[in-house]
């Protein structure tokens, strides 16, 4: 299976090849297939492996309830987010407010903050309580 998620990569008439990350609209192009690919890694903020090793996780900075909500968008969040080749990170949290970083497929998509607001916050809220995470903020 390819690292890829959401992306559909095809053979243009002149021979190159394109590939569409679906869900944001982001597209690379390529002479070859893995020329095409490798572009639409680049674009996502993957490397070659089809990981986010350059995007640090945030859980480190927190104690506590932040820590545990961190942990949560870097773990279930992030493999929900994967399908679309993103991920979330805690930015900050007070007030039972969380500031929420999408990134990779998710980053500039018109849906992220729908997924953010209908989707996120609703995993959050069923997790750790409504009255712990009042709202879900995205952070640009």
């Amino acid at each position: 299976m390819s690292d890829l998620q959401s992306v559909v990569t095809s053979k243009k008439a002149d021979g190159s090849w394109q590939s569409v990350h679906v869900p944001s609209g982001k597209v690379s192009h390529g002479l070859t297939k893995d020329e095409s690919e490798d572009e639409m890694r680049a674009l996502l903020g993957m490397d070659e492996k089809g990981s986010f090793s350059d995007e640090p996780l945030t859980s480190a900075q927190f104690s506590g309830l932040a820590q545990e909500i961190a942990l949560f968008l870097e773990g279930p969040i992030s493999e929900m987010l994967a399908l679309h080749s993103g991920f979330a990170r805690l930015d900050a949290y007070e007030n039972a407010v969380a500031q929420i970083r999408l990134g990779g497929g998710c980053q500039g998509c018109p849906s992220s903050t729908l997924t953010l607001l209908n989707g996120v916050q609703t995993q959050l809220q069923e997790k750790f309580g409504e009255e712990n995470i009042q709202e879900v903020v995205p952070v640009l």
